[in-house]
């Protein structure tokens, strides 16, 4: 039997990328699939029919996860639909590049909103309905821990604020049983950031494993987390990054 079974899942940025092959991964072990989703409603269609093709329940929730203050009435809207929440996955956000002197405090809002204000709005109404057992799980980033250059200060702060978030929320939550983690990723291959790239390649030479991630990859290690062999891991940060944080 999938060993996630009987478990729904509520996912963010579900529709593209890293949080599509998620949902994808979730749901052939079993899972029901709550995702959220921004701009991409064709993507967003594409995927809870792909889903349902799999035998689960699947639904796709718009959200502007740039206005986090909406997100307890989207919880609320999953709720009612699915009945119950016993995974979130907070993997949206957005790459804000700029240095300190041209980068606009708009900018700067924007991405805190985006990628720290939604993970805290979404998980602490999400933590009121969660079980002994449940999980939570952030994608964080490798910049989190390291500045790695120039003009990405404000997105390494929202990775470093998710990172510090998942361990402080293990020991709130650890005592109701509930297990709260951060993927710290480094480079994956997706349509936002992909291998081919002048960047890339110079980028792979600083990868020991000589190679961007894929997408599966990382789907493969939420779905450990969100499984039963990681029943005594919380408060982890864990690298996903071919070495490059090493």
């Amino acid at each position: 039997m999938p060993q996630l079974t009987s478990k729904t899942a509520l996912v963010t940025g579900g529709a593209r990328g890293v949080g599509r092959e998620i949902v994808r991964r979730l749901a052939r072990d079993g899972a029901d699939i709550a995702f959220v989703y921004g701009a991409s409603t064709a993507a967003a269609e594409d995927t809870v029919r792909e889903l349902q093709d799999l035998g689960v329940k699947a639904k796709g929730y718009f959200a502007d996860l740039d206005k986090p203050e909406t997100l307890p009435a989207l919880v609320a809207a999953v709720l009612g639909d699915f009945g119950k929440i016993d995974i979130l996955v907070n993997c949206a956000g957005v790459f804000t590049v700029g240095m300190l002197s041209d980068l606009s405090f708009a900018d700067y809002e924007r991405a805190m909103r985006i990628n720290l204000d939604s993970v805290y709005y979404m998980t602490s109404e999400v933590a009121k309905v969660l079980s002994p057992g449940s999980r939570v799980i952030s994608i964080s980033s490798t910049l989190a821990e390291r500045a790695g250059g120039a003009g990405i200060a404000v997105y390494n702060a929202t990775k470093a604020g998710v990172s510090s978030l998942a361990r402080s929320w293990a020991h709130d939550l650890g005592p109701r049983g509930i297990l709260v983690n951060a993927l710290q990723l480094g480079h994956v291959n997706t349509d936002m950031n992909p291998d081919t790239t002048d960047y890339h390649h110079e980028m792979i030479k600083r990868i020991p494993l000589g190679r961007y991630a894929e997408p599966a990859e990382i789907a493969g290690v939420v779905a450990f987390l969100a499984g039963p062999d990681a029943a005594y891991i919380t408060g982890a940060t864990i690298n996903v990054d071919g070495g490059l944080n090493a």
